[in-house]
């Protein structure tokens, strides 16, 4: 009679229990790990989004910034204009006064 072969060594039930629990912890692990991942990205672009916001806004401020400078430089020329015409008004009003001084005092033509 021919000799059984022996059935080859099985894992015993704790060694099977061990081998599930290890590849679910493994499995777990590969999906903490993308969620991780995920995570990291989304946070990234967020940062990004509320740097670019930020960029934005500051950019805003500093064309409102030099607008305000344009703005202000203007109302200064505008000023030195109008001092500029009233040193001339001025000036022709005193001459003014002067020549009609003259038209109200006799001269010694007539």
């Amino acid at each position: 009679m021919p000799k059984r072969r022996a059935a080859p060594p099985r894992n015993p039930p704790h060694a099977r229990s061990v081998d599930r629990t290890l590849q679910t912890l493994e499995r777990r692990l590969t999906r903490l790990q993308a969620q991780r991942e995920a995570e990291r990205q989304r946070f990234t672009r967020q940062v990004l989004a509320v740097r670019r916001g930020a960029d934005r806004r500051l950019a805003a401020m500093v064309r409102e910034i030099a607008a305000l400078r344009h703005h202000q430089a203007r109302a200064e020329a505008l000023a030195r204009v109008v001092a500029e015409r009233e040193a001339d008004l001025a000036v022709r009003a005193r001459r003014i006064a002067q020549l009609e001084a003259l038209l109200r005092n006799p001269t010694h033509l007539g």
